[in-house]
C-alpha cells in the first residue's frame, strides 16, 4: 500500500480483524489483556496525534455561525451584477468543465510518476493540453470557457492529494462503473488546504482568452461520499472541513480574477 509506518498501524485489514478476533477470545478466556493492550497502542496514539487533530482547523469549525450560510445579496441582484460584468447572452453555452483524458495525457501522467519525465516538461505538455482545449472551444463559439482538466487524475483523488488529512493507497482500487476504477481518498485527519490548487492552471487558461474561462472544483459532499471517511467524527464534520478548504480555493480564485466558478456536487 506504501502507506507509512504510523498510518498503517491505525488500519485493521481482513487479516488483521480476524487477528484482532484471536486476541479478544484469548483475553476473555485466561484474563490476560497485557497482548490486548500492546495491539491497541496504536490507536491510543492515534487520538493523540497531531496529523489527526488540527487545533486551527477545530478553531475555524467553531467559528462557523448560521450567517456563514447565507449569501449576502438575493438572486436578483446577484443575477444583475453577472449580466452586467459578463455581458453573456440570454442563453450562454458552456461544458461540464472535463474533457477526454485521452491517451496521450494518460502517458504524459504515467511518465511523469514513473521519474521518466521532469517537472517542468510534465507541465509543458499539460499547458500545450490545455491550451488546445481553449482553441477549441473557442472555434466552437462557446461563451464561458474551460480549462479541460488535463492536469487531474480524478475529481476527488486529485483534491485529496493536496488537501491535508487525506491518505491514499498505490493499489487500493475500487471500481466506480464500467471499466472506470477510481483509488479513493482516505480522511485521516482533520482536513486543511496548505496551498492554492487550481488557481494557476484556472489562471494560465484565462490568460489564453478574452472570453470567461470557469474554475472548477469538486464540491464538499462529493469528495466527502467518493472517499473513506474517518469514524471519530461525524460526516458533517468532515464534510465542513472541506468546504472550508474549497471556500480558501474560492477566495483565491476570485482574487485571480476568475468570475465564474463551478462547484460540483
Amino acid at each position: 500500500t506504501r502507506l507509512d509506518a504510523e498510518v498503517k498501524s491505525w488500519f485493521a485489514f481482513a487479516l488483521q480483524k480476524c487477528h484482532e478476533l484471536a486476541l479478544l477470545r484469548d483475553a476473555l478466556n485466561s484474563g490476560d489483556t497485557a497482548a490486548l493492550a500492546e495491539w491497541s497502542a496504536p490507536i491510543q496514539a492515534r487520538r493523540h496525534s497531531t496529523r489527526v487533530h488540527n487545533p486551527a482547523v477545530e478553531k475555524r469549525l467553531a467559528a462557523i455561525t448560521a450567517q456563514d450560510s447565507q449569501r449576502a445579496n438575493v438572486y436578483e441582484v446577484r443575477a444583475e451584477a453577472q449580466r452586467a460584468r459578463f455581458k453573456l447572452p440570454a442563453w450562454p453555452t458552456t461544458t461540464i468543465g472535463s474533457f477526454p483524458q485521452t491517451t496521450e495525457i494518460r502517458t504524459l501522467r504515467l511518465d511523469f510518476k514513473k521519474g521518466n519525465l521532469d517537472a517542468n516538461n510534465y507541465r509543458t505538455g499539460i499547458a500545450e493540453h490545455i491550451k488546445q482545449a481553449i482553441v477549441e472551444q473557442e472555434r466552437l463559439g462557446l461563451d464561458v470557457l474551460v480549462h479541460g482538466e488535463a492536469e487531474r487524475n480524478d475529481m476527488v483523488e486529485y483534491f485529496g492529494e493536496h488537501l491535508d488529512g487525506f491518505v491514499f493507497t498505490q493499489n487500493g482500487w475500487v471500481q466506480s462503473y464500467g471499466s472506470r476504477c477510481v483509488k479513493p481518498p482516505i480522511v485521516i485527519g482533520d482536513i486543511s488546504r496548505p496551498a492554492p490548487i487550481t488557481v494557476e492552471w484556472a489562471k494560465y487558461a484565462q490568460s489564453l482568452t478574452d472570453k470567461p474561462v470557469k474554475g472548477m472544483l469538486t464540491g464538499p459532499v462529493t469528495i466527502l461520499c467518493w472517499s473513506f471517511p474517518r469514524e471519530d467524527v461525524s460526516r458533517e464534520t468532515i464534510a465542513k472541513q472541506i468546504a472550508l478548504a474549497l471556500r480558501d480555493e474560492v477566495a483565491d480564485l476570485e482574487a485571480a480574477g476568475i468570475g465564474i466558478i463551478q462547484i460540483d456536487e
